[in-house]
């Protein structure tokens, strides 16, 4: 999935210049319900709710946190069917898609976006964090015609392997999405299958299906540097957690986050 990273990236600049977010994609709005909350609504292809300020997240601030439409997949002008993203926070939104029945090719990433990347550019080395790790409660309410799955993806900076790493933790008719298995890993006692995508994307696939729970990034990050996938100085730039979206079976089908963290602990100061 390799729209989010420049989308973000030119959203924080945005963001940053004292541009609302929101002007980034149209179709996008935001209302107050009692309670005093906010709602943002957006059907845009790139729309985007956000920035959040969103305690949760350990470097969330202000200009950094998403929750992304990110219809990716959908061509320009879109070709896709409607999905429409509906956020609080980044721990309590959804988002209503309805893409072609039997249609096995990624479209969309509707998403919560962290960025790491500091507003120098600089990311900073995996290398100067002590923990990564992250607790999400999602449901897909999959139907037999559901194509997608639930799952976090990580981009990397200075490594010559792949840039790109994907955690599947709920995946609904995916299989390996056209994967080639390279082995197998044990993240703090969970089994996952370890797939390459090309050159640059590597896959995590948990061995049995999970709604809720925790996973342990960092220590996914360095079971890659030492089978030799990422480079000792890697930094890392963003990290996301969503659905890849390829089939509703051609109905509306709703995709709920109800919580989410993402915590990072730091080895050496200003890591975050």
């Amino acid at each position: 999935m390799r729209f989010t990273r420049w989308l973000s990236a030119l959203i924080l600049t945005l963001a940053v210049a004292g541009v609302p977010a929101t002007e980034a994609g149209a179709l996008t709005r935001s209302v107050q319900p009692a309670g005093g909350s906010v709602t943002c609504t957006t059907s845009a292809p790139s729309g985007n709710c956000g920035p959040y300020s969103y305690a949760p997240i350990t470097n969330s601030n202000g200009y950094n946190t998403y929750v992304a439409n990110n219809k990716w997949g959908c061509g320009n002008p879109d070709q896709c069917g409607l999905q429409t993203v509906r956020a609080n926070s980044p721990g309590n939104w959804q988002v209503t898609s309805n893409q072609a029945a039997r249609n096995t090719a990624v479209l969309t990433y509707p998403d919560i976006q962290q960025l790491f990347t500091k507003t120098t550019g600089a990311d900073p080395p995996i290398a100067s964090f002590h923990a990564i790790y992250s607790q999400f409660a999602e449901s897909m309410h999959a139907t037999a015609g559901t194509i997608a799955q639930a799952a976090y993806d990580i981009w990397l900076s200075n490594t010559k392997g792949p840039d790109e790493v994907m955690i599947w933790l709920d995946n609904h008719g995916r299989g390996s999405g056209g994967a080639t298995r390279v082995g197998h890993a044990t993240i703090f006692g969970q089994p996952f299958t370890v797939y390459r995508y090309g050159s640059g994307e590597i896959i995590f696939s948990l061995d049995h299906n999970e709604q809720t729970g925790t996973v342990h990034i960092l220590a996914t990050l360095w079971w890659l540097r030492q089978h030799g996938y990422v480079s000792a100085g890697a930094g890392i730039g963003q990290v996301d957690f969503g659905w890849e979206i390829c089939s509703t079976g051609g109905k509306p089908e709703t995709f709920t986050v109800s919580a989410y963290t993402l915590r990072s602990v730091c080895k050496t100061h200003g890591c975050v």
